[in-house]
């Protein structure tokens, strides 16, 4: 296990890391499957699951979720992962062969609660990370309010071109990529149900905003261009987690304290123009491993450790 593995399988709960494969197996699930495997995924990496671990999905979570009544969160639980039970996607294998496997493999409901087991392919995609698997992470947080079938898959698509900027795709591979039905041929319906509604609704509430410019071949619209920038860290958000800390210089981080913040600095998007250039996101890791036993580095980059999540010790009465 390399060190970008290891620190993965550590990072917190509210952390969703996934393999960009399994986003692309999201196709065609409804948005309650998707939220189980959503809300499922910490749990597989920090448990270190295997396809023994029955991973448990609380219905009082799944509601917060979808911003629905306990009740009605655990009856569409149960009815989403009886689909999720049924359900099959494809990868090709070491050989470069297409192999077809099931997304579990027993599933029980409880009161207030349901208990899935993952197959082992889908347990690799949601616990190893590196440069072979390239994956994507954000902030639980960040995604709990949307509630539109395609914002989901249109926050994966645009999480994943964040630190380029955008991406391009012609309408064909859109429609691919999101697994949209044959109505969504037509470019109105396609716009308006997987394109402007996600677009809003994602800018309205999540950390990115998303723009678009149509690519154009004559007066006929062949594709679409999307721009993605990160939204300004929230001022008030830092104020809350540090009140009365403005003029309070960090004291010297512990061992643990720099492994926990040296990757969460290394992955935030405004600490990415101080961190040397031309490095992969583990070299910077390392680097920041000894940067932040440096006092000056500490009272510099105060604000960016604010922002991951960095509070002040308790002062002494």
């Amino acid at each position: 296990m390399n060190d970008v593995e290891l620190y993965e399988k550590k990072y917190p709960e509210k952390w969703i890391v996934m393999q960009n494969k399994i986003t692309q197996a999201f196709r065609e699930m409804s948005i309650d499957e998707k939220r189980i495997i959503i809300l499922a995924s910490p749990l597989v990496r920090v448990n270190n699951a295997t396809e023994k671990t029955p991973i448990e999905v609380a219905s009082s979570e799944f509601a917060k979720l979808s911003g629905i009544d306990r009740n009605s969160a655990y009856k569409q639980m149960k009815s989403a992962s009886k689909k999720l039970m049924k359900r099959t996607f494809i990868y090709e294998d070491k050989d470069g062969d297409d192999t077809e496997v099931q997304w579990l493999i027993r599933s029980k409901y409880a009161d207030g609660y349901i208990s899935m087991h993952f197959t082992d392919e889908v347990i690799y995609l949601l616990q190893v990370f590196d440069k072979f698997n390239p994956y994507t992470k954000y902030l639980k947080e960040d995604i709990l309010n949307l509630k539109l079938t395609y914002s989901l898959d249109l926050y994966h698509l645009a999480k994943k071109s964040e630190g380029k900027g955008g991406f391009s795709m012609t309408l064909d591979q859109y429609r691919q990529e999101l697994g949209t039905p044959k109505s969504y041929e037509r470019i109105n319906n396609l716009k308006e149900n997987a394109v402007d509604g996600p677009i809003k609704e994602i800018n309205q509430k999540t950390d990115i905003k998303i723009t678009y410019e149509n690519i154009k071949r004559g007066r006929t619209v062949t594709g679409l261009t999307f721009t993605v920038k990160a939204k300004p860290t929230k001022k008030k958000g830092q104020e809350g987690l540090n009140q009365n800390n403005e003029d309070r210089d960090i004291p010297p981080l512990t061992v643990k304290q720099i492994d926990r913040f040296a990757p969460l600095l290394a992955n935030y998007s405004p600490f990415g123009s101080y961190a040397p250039s031309g490095k992969s996101t583990q070299e910077v890791i390392s680097w920041l491993h000894t940067q932040l036993r440096d006092e000056a580095f500490l009272k510099t980059h105060k604000k960016h450790l604010l922002a991951v999540g960095y509070t002040f010790p308790k002062q002494k009465s």
